[in-house]
């Protein structure tokens, strides 16, 4: 019985090491001059997409993390000022990756560039 115990504690030690191991660091840049609506939507589960909500001009950082996506690695964001223009979209984006994401205004709606950087030179 002793034995169990030492194996679900150390299942559950891996799991929260782990956990903390799968997370980016999303700095987002919003260069249009309307609000802009973000849906990060992990790949494969539209069941566990989020929204932000990033004012005109402004930046906003958060971090993401597998267990906010159902587990998933990989995921998208799309951001929209408009339901009548189109929105930009950037795909397959890692959680093991910090990211600088911009969303800037064109003609047809709003253009999503991410770069990935160093972890923890987001800024």
């Amino acid at each position: 019985m002793f034995g169990k115990k030492i194996v679900a504690l150390l299942s559950v030690a891996s799991f929260a090491v782990m956990g903390s191991v799968y997370a980016g660091n999303i700095d987002v840049s919003n260069e249009n001059k309307k609000e802009l609506k973000v849906k990060i939507e992990p790949e494969g589960d539209s069941n566990a997409s989020f929204i932000q909500q990033i004012s005109a001009d402004q930046k906003s950082s958060f971090i993401i993390n597998s267990s906010q996506l159902n587990g998933k690695a990989y995921f998208s964001i799309k951001g929209d000022t408009s339901a009548f223009t189109s929105g930009g979209k950037c795909e397959h984006l890692s959680v093991d990756n910090d990211y600088k994401v911009t969303f800037q205004n064109d003609k047809v709606g709003t253009t999503c560039i991410a770069e990935e950087v160093q972890k923890g030179q987001g800024k």
